[in-house]
């Protein structure tokens, strides 16, 4: 009789046991999709990586009411600036893999760690993709009265007098100078880099003369151009600027494999459930597809893409791979 109770006792743990197994397995699988089933319950918040009033911000701050609105939960802005946004994306990279913190990010994500500044993080190992937000392209500026008379005289002299011709651009590292770093990688001539301390001071340095030219954002561009004190000589997106018909891009100059943007994407931590990244994708593309969202973007000189958390892996890796090879090329180091 004891053999038997011990062989029903025995039994018995044997099930128990196996259901245990099942439950920690059941735990293991519900939890993400209770998560994703229920997503958002409280507060989103997004991390801009810069100050106030830049362009990151003012897209953040665009979306945020239309994504409360399409998430049913409030959409908070929060600035964390400092060590040209590494603070800030350090922070974003860190929270908790959940969906409630999420990363404005431009294209400063792409170019830091090949440049190896302290603290850099990896977009494509760091973070999950979550919607490509869209961008704005650069333009060369002269001052009116320059004796440098259109791109072709400006490649021309650069052939002539290499080193010689300057530029000046927001700072070092941002895409404005790698853009130009870039046309010097494709056509072969060597154009001397001035960094200043943003657009501003860079558009005033070529306005004076200080330097040959400014390599600024179009939105940088325009208030000088349409003032008549500026004349862009080329531009650097894919096509031409709406509010520049008569100013060429880089490729209906002949120059093939040159194009740069300063891009702006929305980020959250690695390890999300991919539930909770298709929801936050879709959410984020809706709101961008509104025409009225976008015709207001493009008045500030930003062009929306719209488009989700694959596309914009395809986007992370090609753009590394482009920034990297240029500041290799370029023999560009933060000092």
């Amino acid at each position: 009789m004891r053999k038997d109770r011990t062989a029903q006792s025995s039994s018995h743990r044997s099930v128990w046991a196996a259901l245990g197994l099942v439950a920690i397995g059941l735990c293991a699988i519900f939890p993400a999709t209770t998560l994703a089933a229920n997503f958002p319950e409280r507060p989103i918040r997004i991390v801009v990586p810069f100050a106030p009033g830049g362009a990151s911000d003012l897209i953040a701050r665009v979306i945020s009411g239309p994504l409360q609105q399409e998430l049913g939960q409030p959409v908070i802005v929060e600035n964390h600036p400092g060590a040209n946004g590494n603070i800030g994306i350090g922070f974003a990279a860190k929270a908790d893999p959940d969906g409630y913190t999420l990363l404005v990010a431009s294209s400063v994500v792409f170019v830091n760690l090949p440049l190896q500044r302290p603290g850099s993080y990896d977009a494509a190992k760091d973070f999950t993709p979550i919607a490509d937000l869209g961008g704005s392209p650069d333009a060369l500026l002269v001052r009116t009265e320059s004796p440098i008379k259109d791109f072709a005289d400006l490649l021309k002299r650069a052939r002539e007098n290499p080193g010689h011709i300057t530029f000046s651009s927001p700072g070092i590292g941002s895409i404005s100078q790698l853009g130009v770093e870039l046309l010097d990688v494709r056509t072969g001539i060597k154009l001397t880099h001035v960094p200043y301390t943003g657009a501003g001071p860079a558009v005033q340095a070529g306005l004076a003369g200080t330097t040959d030219l400014a390599g600024v954002n179009i939105s940088a561009a325009m208030p000088l151009v349409k003032a008549g004190k500026m004349r862009a000589i080329i531009q650097t997106g894919d096509k031409r600027w709406f509010e520049l018909p008569d100013v060429p891009t880089l490729a209906e100059a002949g120059i093939r494999n040159a194009e740069s943007e300063t891009l702006q994407i929305l980020l959250a931590p690695p390890g999300i459930p991919a539930a909770v990244r298709d929801r936050l994708s879709e959410a984020v593309v809706k709101v961008l597809n509104d025409s009225q969202i976008r015709d207001n973007l493009l008045k500030t000189g930003f062009e929306v893409s719209g488009t989700g958390s694959a596309e914009l892996k395809k986007l992370i890796d090609g753009e590394m791979a482009k920034w990297r090879e240029v500041i290799s090329q370029a023999k560009l180091k933060v000092n």
